[in-house]
């Protein structure tokens, strides 16, 4: 073959390669699936792309042009919408293309708006339709394009909430504290002897007998006006009118509006130094609020003190900005579209048991001294009840710092058993004895000669416990005291004390501090949370709140916990702690009369266990433990098992509380100018001060009872 043939056919076969190639590319395009729909979809996605495009940049004329007519209120919604929520951003995000028939498109979109006073974005869902006429794509738009549920003349609004104060729980979910006030009070026209009135009020709400003479005394009453005298849960409400009811004038309880609702107790004072309460700003709050730069008029109500205080942002939160569709320009949003809010509230849950707690405040009702009463769970250390009186003092039972007294030998005898003794073991008892160059002596010089370490410890024998410490040692001592949580504080969210127990500079203040005296301290709390510990021979730190526990723990010494225990059971059946005794309960237990300094009369005390609780009981100037508190332990006792029992319901005032001739006297009502206690935890700071004398020092020669 010539070079000239050769060339034309390598030509001739390039050419139809070429062809080929580009008519296998023409083939696979036009037989792939994907193309096609794309091809055949794309007039529609081209005019809704555009109109969702110029949506996002707020160009009403772009959005406009991909219409086929213009609805008349078209402008005027978009505009409404821009004018109601102030969006400083505008997105809108598509979907995936449906064409469900022949000539219709519809694209779903999410539309996020960001209102320019809202704290988030807020969002809908709605749909944008295309349809096709005479071979063109326009936008078929209508009010339900703007949001589904938009209609004819309904306008964008916004809401701005506050948030009702949210309510703090009990372990059940109770409320301990609600704004679910209740009035009580009395229409002059139905009276019959104004004293009549205030009389009744008196009987059925201690204390709020001057609140009703000072209503009525107001001047010239209005026959049919109705004078509400104080606030209080609808429980109690309802309670007190089993008693208000009988007298002519006073009404049944009534709902208050809802500017005058008031923040109330389950109860009156019912777990109130931990709660606390929101009552009107004292003079000096509303100074101090000022240089805050917050504005509050007289009469503003604030959290004193507790929870209510510590978590006020919490239970409050921020304003709840609510976006939604109103039926008609200034009226209220009809259908909610979203909410947002910028610092969530939320309720505060505690593991207050109300049965527990109700026991306590019940046994503590006629107290008149300065006491105390905590109960802490066996299982997991979380605290089911506390209480302190007075209502208008600082909460001893948590802050307060006490010499513990003979309470703290259940430390000692642990040191004891984890260095070798045991409860039968003979140990002296003599009258008195010297340790170090203190004399140590025993209530009414009580020599009990050699007697079983058990006995000593029943009958609370100070001359053995100072020579028991003598003997194992500071060390052995120090390491009981901390298998027993001393130096450990309490997983409170208020401020808390738990106990403490210095390094003895000397044998004569080891032998003051084996009977809880010299400088070991300890508050109510704590000696609840040690007698806890002996069921089952762990320390577990004390909680309040659900979210802080389980804390800390520490195990007792090996063996001990069971000898202890029984220790403690003598003390109930056989011993100083006798008073405590109750039928159909298991209670074990130890007494403590702690010496304070000068001439104040000793401090009662009485730690124990009942029904998976340790509990403590301290009684302020009581005298003798086995006298005073553990009669008052007895006292708290039987109420819980009442309640346990299903005999009444704690959370029922009427069924649960004591008789109304029985309630505090010093209980606080919450009232609308009662001071509520107001101070109660302003002298919480100072608190180690007024405890600081109770103290004792090694010169001090205590007596246990």
């Amino acid at each position: 073959m010539r070079l000239r043939e050769v060339v034309a056919l390598l030509a001739g076969l390039a050419v139809v390669g070429g062809l080929g190639w580009f008519g296998y590319d023409w083939f696979l395009a036009t037989t792939d699936p994907d193309a096609a729909d794309e091809a055949a979809a794309s007039p529609a996605q081209e005019v809704l792309d555009t109109f969702v495009d110029a949506w996002e940049a707020g160009d009403l004329a772009a959005m406009e042009a991909t219409l086929a007519s213009v609805p008349e209120d078209f402008t005027t919604v978009h505009e409404q919408l821009e004018e109601a929520l102030e969006p400083t951003a505008v997105r809108i995000d598509a979907g995936e293309l449906r064409e469900p028939v022949d000539g219709r498109a519809e694209l779903p979109v999410t539309v996020e708006v960001t209102p320019a006073q809202a704290p988030r974005s807020i969002s809908w869902d709605t749909e944008v339709v295309a349809t096709r006429n005479r071979g063109v794509w326009t936008v078929d738009w209508s009010l339900t394009t703007l949001h589904p549920e938009l209609r004819p003349g309904w306008v964008f609004a916004v809401e701005v909430e506050d948030v009702p104060r949210r309510p703090i729980l009990a372990a059940d979910g109770t409320a301990l504290a609600s704004d679910d006030g209740r009035w009580l009070g009395f229409v002059p026209g139905g009276m019959e002897d104004p004293d009549d009135v205030a009389a009744a009020f008196e009987r059925a709400l201690p204390g709020t007998g001057v609140l009703a003479e000072r209503e009525l005394g107001r001047g010239e009453l209005v026959d049919d006006w109705f004078y509400p005298v104080v606030t209080v849960s609808a429980a109690r409400a309802d309670a007190a009118w089993t008693v208000l009811r009988r007298t002519s004038g006073v009404v049944e309880p009534r709902v208050p509006t809802e500017e005058d609702q008031r923040r109330v107790l389950l109860d009156l004072g019912f777990a109130q130094h931990v709660v606390g309460i929101v009552a009107e700003a004292t003079a000096e709050q509303l100074e101090e609020l000022e240089e805050q730069g917050v504005e509050a008029e007289i009469g503003t109500r604030i959290p004193q003190f507790g929870l209510e205080a510590a978590f006020d942002e919490q239970l409050v939160g921020s304003e709840i900005h609510r976006v939604g569709l109103a039926e008609r320009p200034e009226g209220p949003v009809t259908v909610t579209i979203d909410e947002a809010q910028d610092e969530p509230s939320a309720p505060v849950e505690t593991t207050i048991d109300i049965a527990v707690q109700r026991a306590i405040e019940n046994a503590l009702a006629e107290m008149e001294d300065p006491a105390a009463i905590v109960a802490v769970d066996v299982e997991d250390g979380a605290i089911r009840g506390t209480a302190s009186r007075p209502l208008s003092g600082y909460d001893r039972a948590r802050t307060g710092r006490f010499a513990p007294g003979s309470t703290f030998k259940t430390v000692t005898l642990e040191a004891a058993l984890a260095a070798g003794y045991d409860l039968d073991d003979t140990v002296p008892c003599p009258a008195r004895t010297v340790v170090g160059g203190l004399e140590v002596t025993n209530l009414d010089d009580r020599d009990l000669g050699e007697v079983p370490l058990a006995e000593a410890f029943a009958t609370s024998c100070n001359t053995t416990f100072a020579l028991l410490a003598e003997e194992v040692g500071a060390p052995a001592m120090e390491a009981a005291a901390e298998r027993f949580g001393f130096g450990v504080d309490p997983a409170h969210p208020l401020a808390a004390f738990g106990g403490s127990f210095p390094t003895p500079d000397d044998a004569a203040e080891l032998a003051a501090a084996s009977f809880g005296q010299a400088r070991v301290e300890a508050s109510p709390l704590h000696l609840a949370a040690l007698a806890a510990a002996v069921p089952d021979g762990v320390w577990r730190q004390p909680y309040l709140l659900q979210e802080d526990g389980p804390g800390t723990t520490s195990s007792l010494s090996t063996g001990t916990a069971d000898r202890l225990r029984a220790a403690m059971e003598l003390v109930v059946t056989d011993g100083t702690g006798t008073a405590a005794a109750v039928d159909g309960a298991s209670v074990a237990g130890k007494t403590g009369t702690a010496e304070v300094a000068g001439d104040a009369a000793a401090n009662a005390w009485f730690i124990g266990t009942v029904g998976g609780l340790g509990f403590a009981v301290l009684v302020e100037g009581g005298g003798a433990g086995g006298d005073v508190a553990a009669p008052l332990a007895a006292a708290f006792v039987e109420q819980l098992l009442r309640f346990r029992d299903g005999d009444a319901d704690p959370a029922d005032p009427l069924q649960a509380s004591p008789q109304p001739d029985q309630v505090d006297p010093d209980a606080e009502v919450e009232t609308d100018d009662a001071e509520d206690g107001a101070d109660a935890e302003a002298a919480e700071d100072g608190a180690d001060a007024e405890a600081a004398e109770d103290g004792g020092t090694p010169e001090v020669q205590p007596e246990d009872g």
